[in-house]
């Protein structure tokens, strides 16, 4: 058994319409299984939710990205979440915290591996507390769902030490975190899983921002554009890099880039100057 085959023990290639038992293994195609139930979760919240897990970045034109999509039907599994309305997709808000001096932008010491976020899907009530941790490449998340009416309880000092979002406020607190901006996108997400664990293609469109004040996830409808006439891929996998993704990045000639949300939306806004200094004017 190589690093990109799975055991003999899983059931190979489901046919159309089957349901899957919770727990069940199937092959989705050559090498590239799927774990019925939570496999659709990101490969860094996988299991304990704070597995690190591989995120490569690449920017494409919409014409490739649709050959993309093409190609990710075929060797993958389309997320549950994917509505057929929005173009089997699902839409993401985010509300990125930093300092008043962009500690975190700035990768200042103490800020560089960690970035704080709220986390909001579609029209859902429920809110993702979020930590996203980077360190030799790889990107570890940890995070807890609350009621969009808890945020408030961000504000309190002291917290209350039992309740499920305190290690969150903690961490901002001590870092003097506020709200900074906030990002909506539409997200096309695939899933599988290989020997090794997990396995996930999004392609994210429409991605706007907008400054933030408060401690709330809104849609961001008319913000600024950001990565305008491109469309954000991401592959995202546990540990050496699956052949199905060596011959995708071979295939489509795809060379990573360093991009963050984070970052081009503070830069469309503003709210630094271009080479990353205080803005003139």
């Amino acid at each position: 058994m190589n690093d990109d085959t799975a055991s003999t023990s899983c059931q190979s290639n489901s046919t159309a319409g089957d349901s899957a038992t919770p727990g069940e293994i199937r092959e989705v195609s050559n090498g590239v299984f799927t774990l019925h139930a939570n496999a659709s979760l990101s490969p860094s919240l996988w299991k304990d939710r704070e597995a690190p897990a591989f995120e490569l970045k690449f920017q494409v034109d919409e014409r490739k990205a649709l050959d993309l999509a093409a190609w990710a039907d075929e060797h993958l599994n389309l997320d549950p979440h994917a509505d057929p309305a929005l173009n089997n997709s699902y839409r993401v808000h985010g509300t990125y915290f930093d300092t008043s001096a962009l500690d975190v932008f700035h990768r200042s010491p103490g800020y560089k591996k960690k970035k704080y976020r709220l986390r909001r899907y579609g029209d859902n009530e429920m809110v993702f507390l979020e930590q996203k941790r980077k360190s030799a490449g790889r990107v570890a998340k940890r995070r807890i769902q609350i009621a969009q009416a808890e945020l408030d309880r961000l504000r309190e000092i002291p917290t209350d030490a039992d309740w499920a979002g305190n290690w969150f406020h903690r961490r901002i607190a001590v870092r003097k975190l506020s709200p900074s901006c906030s990002i909506s996108y539409q997200r096309q997400a695939y899933f599988g899983q290989n020997a090794e664990g997990p396995l996930r293609l999004t392609l994210d469109r429409h991605l706007r921002c907008r400054l933030a004040d408060r401690l709330a996830v809104m849609e961001v409808t008319d913000g600024l554009p950001m990565l305008p006439e491109h469309v954000l891929l991401e592959l995202k996998f546990r540990s050496h890099m699956p052949a199905l993704f060596k011959s995708l990045m071979r295939d489509f000639a795809l060379m990573p880039q360093s991009v963050s949300k984070y970052r081009s939306a503070v830069q469309a806004l503003g709210l630094v100057g271009p080479n990353g200094g205080t803005p003139h004017g």
